[in-house]
């Protein structure tokens, strides 16, 4: 489904609840254990918006850089997240990876 340059398929369905239940949490005010809420709901929006406009990503490698920006969230602040996430995915781009 295309809304303007954005295309949606069911992957981003899933980023799509995700946003939904991270604010929901959020505005709530449900803990996380060890994940702060603001930062997790950053990342995924940023993953949203990569993944719906550049719908030709690859999963797997865009999976692992997810997966490895969710966890660095433990340890940096959202500011170093974001800069490993968008170099992390130029590189992969321009390797051709993703």
């Amino acid at each position: 489904m295309y809304l303007g340059p954005i295309y949606i398929n069911t992957k981003e369905l899933f980023l799509v609840l995700a946003v939904i239940l991270l604010g929901l949490a959020w505005k709530l005010g449900w803990g996380f254990y060890w994940f702060d809420k603001r930062t997790l709901f950053i990342i995924v929006s940023v993953m949203l918006v990569t993944k719906a406009l550049l719908p030709s990503i690859h999963n797997e490698a865009f999976f692992i850089l997810a997966l490895v920006a969710i966890f660095l969230s433990l340890y940096l602040s959202i500011f170093q997240i974001v800069i490993f996430y968008f170099l992390g995915f130029a590189l992969m781009r321009w390797l051709r990876v993703i």
